[in-house]
This record gives structure tokens, sequence and C-alpha cells, in this order.
């Protein structure tokens, strides 16, 4: 490609179409129409193999025959992203000279940063594994929906890196298969208390979120992963209130903040019905701050906003449950009508919360056979339901549970107070036959996510005939045999142990090796 000069015409000369005479300064047409000549036009024009190319590809084709061929006097600038070439007088290798040319010539572009910090590394696999993990038997978001807040935390965090790096190294692992032998890696475990305490030490970082959520998440690692027999999980638990309690309720627009408050329920519930700790889940200050966050998703995920509402109710559960029990065995002749009629009343209320949860969730989606029944062979039902996701397979369980249990104590109390409902008892079994229904589907989240389904089942079996009981101990037995150490041998009585801690008739204490621990609605075994 060669660079030859274009028409000399000015500009005048050029406007009107017409042979420009060159009689420089002035061409003899802008003298007769007494204009001021522009002189001399600095254009050039390509020609390639005889072709006269387009001007709007002038500038590629001198940067791509710079490229191939290079500049005989020099080089353009590597210093930017874009170079502006000045190649007056300069002559390609092919001989082509250019009178005057001022080009842009781009270059390629320098590749974007690449995650190199451990952190950053990590940070890509949150996002990766609750992508790949969503709605499967794998699905981490069934246990913390507060991980994806965790990615721009942990560089300025060790012991939420540490707790992260714990939780998701373990469970890629059972991703991989691994036996339950070599699934949890104590010496990671140890790293990750140890960050801890030392975060805790630490006057600028002991209240903040990361270090709630470090705290979250080291629980739920040794939880889902391990179950050995040990004391840790009381310890946790309390500290994990402790933390709670010195940075107080979340304030307005907090969204982690109110998540981690929802992650930690699963191992406060415990020390609720024990009564360890404050119920601070009713206080208004706290109740407002969660119920600005379900506002937020309002319209949007309506439905499963409105379960999560379940955290709240389920606490008021625990303490209605609380206060029946400290009258339950004392002397009728002792017993106080004015406080048997305020846990009553309490009872009353939390049943109707719950109820109104159940009918503004269940029958939409009900309607619109988003839950339906199908044909199960194995179930002695005959029938099982199927659900569109996970979460809301787990709702439709624990609120039928705590149905249950409301209608419990309300049969309890009758009994003291001498009524008689049979329409509790009808109730119940509706329930229980709800829960049933949803084994099949708890089946195909194993191996992780099964285990969230056993608390509703121990809720249920009591009521359960024979044949339906055989059928949820098969459930029940095989949905914690990936875990490290199974935290109990499930038998009947196990079973039943787990159906009266909820009633509040058996001290989770008695319970051997920390199973109240899986006495949790929502995480629990």
């Amino acid at each position: 490609m060669v660079g030859i000069p274009k028409s000399n015409r000015c500009e005048f000369c050029r406007w009107r179409k017409t042979k420009c005479d060159e009689a420089w300064p002035t061409c003899g047409s802008c003298r007769k129409a007494g204009k001021e000549c522009s002189g001399p036009a600095n254009r050039v024009k390509f020609v390639n193999n005889g072709r006269h190319t387009r001007e709007n590809r002038e500038k590629n084709s001198v940067a791509r025959d710079i490229s191939d061929e290079g500049l005989v006097d020099g080089v353009p600038d590597s210093g930017s992203t874009i170079s502006l070439l000045n190649i007056r007088n300069r002559t390609t290798s092919s001989g082509a000279t250019f009178s005057k040319l001022r080009i842009c010539a781009q270059k390629s572009a320098v590749p974007s940063k690449v995650p190199s910090s451990p952190a950053d590394l990590l940070a890509g696999k949150v996002a990766l594994y609750l992508k790949c993990s969503e709605g499967t038997g794998y699905s981490l978001s069934m246990f913390l929906c507060t991980l994806a807040y965790a990615p721009p935390l942990l560089q300025s965090n060790e012991a939420l890196f540490d707790a992260t790096n714990l939780l998701l190294s373990t469970w890629q692992k059972l991703r991989r298969g691994t036996r339950s032998e070599d699934l949890f890696d104590l010496a990671s475990y140890s790293r990750a208390l140890r960050s801890l305490q030392r975060v805790l030490n630490d006057p600028h970082e002991h209240k903040s979120s990361s270090t709630l959520a470090a705290a979250i998440y080291l629980q739920t690692s040794e939880f889902l992963f391990d179950g050995a027999e040990n004391s840790n999980h009381i310890s946790h638990s309390n500290g994990i209130y402790t933390l709670i309690m010195a940075r107080g309720p979340p304030k307005p627009g907090d969204n982690f903040g109110c998540h981690l408050i929802l992650d930690s329920f699963a191992f406060l519930f415990r020390l609720l019905l024990l009564g360890d700790i404050d119920n601070f889940f009713v206080r208004p200050e706290w109740q407002n701050a969660l119920n600005s966050l379900f506002l937020q998703y309002k319209g949007k995920i309506s439905v499963i906003m409105e379960m999560s509402k379940l955290v709240i109710y389920a606490t008021m559960a625990a303490e209605a449950t609380k206060r029946f029990s400290r009258i339950r065995h004392i002397a009728p002749e002792l017993q106080d009508a004015y406080e048997l009629e305020e846990v009553a009343a309490l009872i009353d209320d939390v049943d109707s919360k719950f109820r109104n949860l159940d009918e503004s969730t269940i029958p939409p989606l009900l309607q619109a056979n988003k839950i339906y029944e199908e044909e199960d062979l194995e179930s002695p039902l005959g029938t099982s339901y199927m659900f569109p996701s996970p979460i809301v397979s787990l709702c439709f369980a624990n609120i039928a549970a705590f149905r249950i249990v409301i209608n419990r104590l309300k049969q309890e109390l009758n009994a003291i107070r001498e009524l008689d409902d049979p329409n509790l008892e009808v109730e119940c079994m509706e329930w229980c036959m709800r829960i049933w229904k949803t084994c099949r589907y708890s089946q195909t989240l194993k191996p992780l996510c099964a285990v969230s389904f056993n608390s509703p089942i121990c809720v249920s079996y009591v009521t359960a005939p024979p044949a339906v009981r055989s059928y949820l101990f098969a459930t029940v037995e095989g949905s914690d045999d990936y875990r490290a150490h199974s935290a109990m041998k499930w038998s009947e009585s196990i079973i039943y142990a787990q159906y009266y801690v909820l009633l509040g008739r058996l001290p989770i204490r008695s319970l051997r090796g920390g199973e109240g621990e899986k006495a949790i609605f929502g995480t629990d075994q």
C-alpha cells in the first residue's frame, strides 16, 4: 500500500466542485469571488493494489502497515494504551512516504488484574460455590444466608477468613466424595479458633459483624461436618449470644447484621428452650430491625420473606414452652390460675401467628401448583409432596412441626384446666401427614441438607402408626452418614427425647453428646 497526495484544491474549489488553478497564495477562483483562499490541502490518500480505500479505513490500514512492517524512523511510545504518532517525513520499510499524517494506533489492552491474594481467591470460591450449590443437596444458603456478604470482608478480618476457609474446604471435600473420617480438618479448625480468639481480643474488631459471622461459620462447620461428642457446641452458642448482646440491635439498613441474627437463631434456639439466655428476639427493638429487613423485600420475593418470619414466631413458641414448663409439674392446688390464663393467652397468640403465616404462604403455592403431590410407591402414604426449592420445603415442614408442638401444649393445658378439644388431635394428624409427605423430597437433598428435616420428622414420629414409623426412622437414620462423627446413634428413644425437648418436658442437658443441638429447627438434625 502506497500513499499518494490527493488533489491540492483549496477548500472553496472543493466546495464548488471546480478545478483549482493552484495559483497560490490565492487561486483564481477565490480571487474572482473575493474569498480568502485556504491554500493547498494537506491530504494523503492510500492505494492498495490499485484500489482507493475508504476514508474511514485509512487509519486502520496505516496502523496495520506500521504494526506489520515497523517504522524506519522510530516506534510508538509503549507507555500507554493509545499512542499518537506523528509520522511526517517518515517511511515504512516498503518505501511508502508520507508528507504529514497523525494517526491513533491502538495497542493491545492490558489484561485485567488476576486475583492473587488468598482473600481474593477465597472470595471467588464463595461466589462460585454459592451459585453452583443453589437448589441442590449441597446448598450452603440453606444454613447460612450471610455468605454472600462475606467476600469483601475476608481481607480485613482474619477470623472470618479462616472460618470461611474451613467451611468451604470441608464442603469441597464432601463434594469430592472424601471419606467421612478425613472430612473435617482439625488443623484448620484449630487455626480458625486461634484467629477468632485473637480478633475477640482486638478492641476494634471484637464487636464487628465480621467477627460475629466468623463465630457462626465456625459453629456451622462443626455441626454440619464433625458432630463429635464434646462441649464445643455449648461454648460457641454462648459466645454467639454474647457477641450479639455486645453489638446490640442492628441499625436501620444493616442487612448483614439482620441476616446474622437469622443465621444465629439455629444455635440459640436450644438456649432459649433452656432459659439460659434472654429471649431478645421478642424485644421491640430487635423485632423492628428484622421487620425492616422483611419490608425491603415485600412484593419481590414475598413468599420467602414471609417464611423468614418463622424465626420470630419460633422464638415466641420457645418462650411459651419455657413458661408452661415452669408450671407443668406444680401440683394443681398450688398452681396460679392467673398465670395459667396468661400462658394460655400466649399460646393462643403464637398459634394465631403460625396459622396466619401458613395461610399467607402455603395455599398460594398449592394453588399455583408449585407445591404438588405425586405418586410415591415407596411411601406408606402412597403420595409425596414436591417443592419449587429446598427452602420452601423446609419452611413447609417446620410450620407444620410448630403447629403440632403448639397443639400439644394446648392439650396439656386443657387437661390441667379440665377442658377437652377433639379438634386439636385432628389438626395434629393433618400437620403430621404434611411432614411425612416431605420425606421423599428431603432425601433428594442428601447428603448435606437432608438433616434439616429431622426435627420436624421427630415431632411427627410420636403420632405415626407402625408402618409410617419404620419409614420415618429409615429417613432420619440415613440423614447424617456423611459426617465424621455421628453425634447420636438414632433410636426410638432418641427420637422421643427430641420430641419431649421441644415440648419443654425433658432437659436438653440430659441428651447424650450435645444431641440437644440437633433439636434446632432449620439446621437441625
